[in-house]
């Protein structure tokens, strides 16, 4: 089914706010936008207009973009003007990313809570009971979700560790703008089974049988997999606490891959051996979910064409897609969803399972 004109212009009207959620603006004519929503890390915008003074007037550093249907919005960060094709082009980060200007600046234990609660304490003392707070931001609503984890963290960089968090939850995490009540809000969500073997939920099949999985590209790369954290404690020597962690209890031989985990920095201080020992086993966890084996599949579908995009599927649930060319079938979850809007149409790209990252992270941040 294919949308209306009203329809297409609604929801590619861009609208602009300052930082404090004032509203300055709207762009509703421009050559292109990407729109790139991500499930478990801060999505992007990039945006290409008409070099005019109102376009340079909104698109400044520091503003917040949100678009009609979107319930994300992002920061401006880069804006470049060019005289030669008379184009402004401004690019940014979802709101989340302002999580990364602020650190977890104390030690904090935390013993069989759920990880939607780990993530929120984090964010409350660190980004909003702190002393210096990130104005605005509050706590959304509590959804109750995510299994239950013993750790300790101290030190680090707070959107850092919830990027973490949230890929060994498999729970996504945003901050949204209430633009009504002039707030920023943290929320944790989850995304919903619409893969053929569940029951409950609407199946959601993408396949070239339902002529919605087109251009495809898939990847697989095992190169930095590993199955088993080899975690060392407090001790000196021989005497060093040595706990193991693993993703695979079946790997052996060739298929055993270990990574070797220095978490001397985990404290006992008010932990009991039991807590202790599973506060390195989830060290070694949240490093091997580093380390996974990459399998996505990235394709180009239009919103509209069997399923409908925000109703039927949406980021972060898990669908089924079958490529039977290839003979490639498994369920997977939506992690990134480009939007592109240009020349008068939308398409929507979406990533199916974790893609390769640019670069292998070798620090413990």
């Amino acid at each position: 089914m294919k949308q209306s004109t009203i329809e297409m212009r609604q929801q590619r009207l861009i609208k602009v706010y300052d930082i404090d959620l004032m509203r300055q603006g709207v762009i509703d004519v421009y050559r292109s936008l990407i729109w790139t929503r991500k499930y478990k890390e801060a999505g992007t915008v990039e945006i290409h207009a008409a070099l005019t003074s109102r376009n340079l007037e909104l698109l400044q550093k520091g503003n917040i973009v949100t678009m009609t249907g979107s319930v994300e919005s992002a920061i401006i960060e880069g804006v470049s003007a060019d005289d030669f094709s008379s184009e402004i082009t401004a690019t940014g980060h979802m709101l989340s990313i302002g999580l990364s200007q602020r650190g977890i600046k104390t030690v904090v234990n935390v013993s069989n809570r759920s990880y939607e609660d780990v993530m929120r304490k984090l964010v409350d003392i660190s980004a909003i009971s702190d002393t210096n707070p990130l104005p605005r931001l509050i706590l959304g609503e509590k959804k109750g979700i995510g299994g239950a984890v013993t750790l300790q963290v101290s030190y680090k960089d707070l959107y850092t560790y919830l990027t973490k968090l949230s890929a060994c939850s498999n729970l996504g995490f945003r901050v949204r703008g209430d633009f009504k009540e002039k707030k920023f809000l943290f929320e944790v969500y989850e995304g919903k089974d619409h893969s053929e073997n569940q029951i409950g939920n609407k199946r959601v099949i993408f396949s070239e049988v339902y002529r919605n999985l087109n251009q495809a590209t898939f990847t697989t790369n095992s190169q930095n997999h590993k199955t088993h954290a080899i975690v060392f404690g407090d001790g000196e020597g021989t005497a060093r606490t040595v706990v193991e962690a693993t993703i695979d209890q079946t790997a052996t031989g060739w298929n055993r891959r270990e990574l070797m985990v220095d978490a001397r920095d985990v404290q006992r201080d008010n932990l009991t051996e039991e807590q202790y020992l599973s506060t390195l086993i989830q060290r070694g966890t949240e490093k091997l979910k580093e380390y996974g084996i990459v399998e996505c599949l990235e394709a180009v579908t239009l919103p509209n064409v069997n399923f409908t995009y925000k109703t039927d599927y949406d980021l972060g649930d898990i669908v089924t897609v079958d490529k039977k060319a290839w003979g490639i079938k498994m369920n997977k979850r939506i992690t990134e969803v480009q939007e592109v809007y240009e020349n008068g149409g939308i398409s929507i790209v979406p990533t199916f399972g974790d893609p390769l990252p640019d670069t292998v992270d070798l620090t413990d941040k």
